[in-house]
């Protein structure tokens, strides 16, 4: 979780210095939820499940914002047993993201992002004690959409599909031959301050 911190202080650091440089623009805070689907080789050894995340962005210029995104999500390994005797991978999604608004016309807004980051899969207590497998951090990237509609001046709903691809690691422990791609599919709110 070492390799969290530079992540998060750059993002704080953007997301403070953002109002003073630009006073005419805003930033955004978004809460989500939904469901993560994994992809090619992930598919194979992980099944879907729930997720959920947060983010923060700066609108650099009219258009174009930088934002820092966290989602976390459970995966069962296949076989899937259920209970407590459940075999799981913890997988914590971080990027730093750019946004692109392509669409800004009433109370929409489409905004294509892509950036990098890390995914840290880390097991539950039954897969270490039955694997003997430990933590592995990923690099990985991102590129995906936020879709909101503002109902109010500064709270809108928004849905927000993502493709995240956490590159393989021949030392790690996981995902060693191939990359691994994730398909987190969320809702939310999306506040401007």
């Amino acid at each position: 979780m070492r390799v969290l911190r530079p992540v998060l202080a750059v993002g704080f650091l953007a997301l403070t210095a953002g109002p003073v440089f630009a006073q005419a623009r805003y930033a955004t805070v978004e809460i989500r939820a939904g469901y993560t689907e994994p992809l090619g080789t992930a598919k194979d050894s992980l099944k879907g499940q729930s997720s959920f995340g947060a983010g923060a962005a700066i609108a650099l210029a009219d258009r174009l914002h930088l934002a820092l995104s966290v989602d976390w999500a459970h995966h069962s390994q296949k076989p899937v047993i259920g209970g407590i005797n459940d075999k799981q991978w913890n997988v914590v999604h971080t990027f730093l993201k750019a946004s692109y608004s392509v669409v800004q016309e009433g109370r929409w807004t489409v905004g294509l992002n892509a950036g990098p980051g890390i995914m840290v899969f880390s097991p539950n207590q039954v897969l270490r004690d039955a694997l003997g497998v430990r933590t592995d951090v990923h690099f990985a990237v991102n590129a995906g959409a936020t879709i909101t509609w503002w109902f109010v001046d500064r709270i809108g709903i928004m849905a927000s599909p993502q493709m995240d691809m956490a590159f393989k690691k021949t030392s790690g422990q996981y995902f060693k031959t191939n990359s691994a791609t994730m398909f987190p599919i969320t809702g939310g709110f999306q506040f401007k301050i």
